[in-house]
């Protein structure tokens, strides 16, 4: 069925000013993965990953998370994948997530290659010592299970700093020297706020899901000077997540409890969020609505509502969690209201720009709008496939990757070892 889709004129969707546009495509599938996505490529440029969960009614709801998603990622500036929706001219049939390949060809690191070259790398005595008894304690941690979740923070911490530690010591075998503490901060700010942004969009299974991105040069070794870093995408593996409970969170093939690791997040790396989490905090009536805006123009309105509730929950707990620290901080430290008050001014700043995104892309919430919703209701009984998604749809900044001949196919070569590595975690 795939292939006669792929058959049909398909185009891909993006706002621009809340204006729908509809650009059509030519989508060449390179390899097909065991979670049903493809490896493909759009107009002979931009590599990507697609997804047909919209052929299927029952799952299309996957989609319209998967863009939801990238929109608040993009809300909060937090590393992600780019999605678009990918239709044809009567329906949806999936999404399209960017692998981000520029011209200049790139190499990846999955945290599922990472934590293989540690392990091979103590195997063959490469990292030996105190490094490999840390690495070998954390391994023998129960890995924990649905029901019985680890709880302890030192664990946890412990955790969360093997994937930091797979990521880094793999850049410095792979370049033969210290990695740079720049490069290295990076890195650790980047992976922290990806964690605590599964917190708040409800994502519980992580595992090795995420990569780090860097520029090759003209010998095709990688150039760690401005690694990017992101998750593969930023949608559930649906069949993973399903039998985990709410308080739960796998990172690292380990599970953890929710709040047990926002907990950690705040005691241990506070340094590494608090950015994140006081734009939250502080900004919090207009990162609601920015999200109920994002919410209700990319899903079925019988649906948006009991997702609204359970990002808007998470949210609330972030923020929360952010006054606690903070008045401890204030009277700890006895911080002047005035430098607070500056911080706190120029912190808004830095989030208007990302909040007025969204209000320009999505002029309208249809969750505010009766005549919308009822004109939406009148649509889906005349059996018209679209729904909210007649007022605005998800789309992503028009970044246009263009790639030689040769350099995509040594792009592919490197793009199809990193996501069978990822899949299969």
């Amino acid at each position: 069925m795939d292939k006669d889709v792929l058959k049909e004129q398909c185009y891909i969707v993006s706002l621009d000013n809340g204006i729908r546009k509809e650009e059509p495509v030519t989508i060449e599938v390179f390899n097909s993965f065991k979670d049903g996505s493809k490896l493909v490529q759009l107009n002979n440029t931009v590599f990507g990953l697609l997804n047909l969960n919209s052929i299927n009614p029952e799952t299309m709801y996957i989609d319209d998370y998967a863009i939801i998603k990238a929109d608040i990622a993009e809300l909060l500036d937090v590393d992600h994948e780019e999605t678009k929706r990918i239709v044809t001219e009567d329906r949806n049939i999936g999404t399209f997530t960017t692998l981000n390949y520029s011209k200049d060809i790139e190499t990846r690191i999955s945290g599922t290659a990472a934590i293989n070259n540690i392990v091979n790398s103590i195997n063959n005595k490469l990292i030996s010592g105190e490094e490999a008894l840390w690495v070998d304690k954390i391994f023998k941690y129960p890995s924990g299970s649905s029901g019985n979740s680890i709880k302890d923070p030192q664990e946890i911490e412990d955790i969360i700093n093997l994937g930091l530690y797979a990521l880094n010591k793999t850049i410095e075998l792979q370049s033969g020297q210290e990695i740079e503490a720049r490069l290295g901060k990076a890195i650790r700010k980047n992976y922290l706020r990806m964690i605590l942004f599964d917190l708040i969009i409800g994502k519980k299974y992580r595992g090795f899901d995420y990569y780090l991105i860097s520029k090759v040069n003209e010998q095709g070794k990688p150039v760690w000077v401005d690694a990017y870093f992101a998750p593969i995408s930023i949608s559930s593996n649906s069949n993973k997540e399903n039998y985990l409970k709410d308080e739960e969170y796998v990172i690292n093939n380990k599970y953890i409890n929710r709040e047990a690791l926002l907990n950690v997040l705040f005691d241990k790396y506070y340094k590494e969020i608090n950015k994140l989490s006081q734009a939250i905090a502080d900004a919090r009536k207009l990162y609601i609505d920015a999200i109920s805006r994002i919410i209700y123009n990319n899903t079925d309105l019988s649906k948006a509502s009991t997702l609204e509730d359970l990002l808007l929950a998470n949210l609330e707990k972030v923020a929360k969690k952010q006054d606690t620290y903070e008045a401890k901080i204030d009277k700890e430290q006895k911080t002047n209201k005035v430098e607070r008050t500056m911080a706190t001014q120029s912190l808004n700043v830095r989030v208007t720009t990302k909040l007025d995104l969204i209000q320009k892309k999505y002029p309208i919430n249809p969750k505010d709008h009766k005549d919308t919703i009822k004109e939406t209701k009148k649509k889906k009984q005349e059996d018209v496939t679209l729904t909210v998604e007649d007022e605005s749809k998800k789309g992503f900044a028009s970044t246009a990757i263009l790639l030689s001949v040769i350099a995509l196919i040594c792009g592919i070569g490197i793009g199809i070892a990193y996501i069978l590595l990822t899949l299969g975690s």
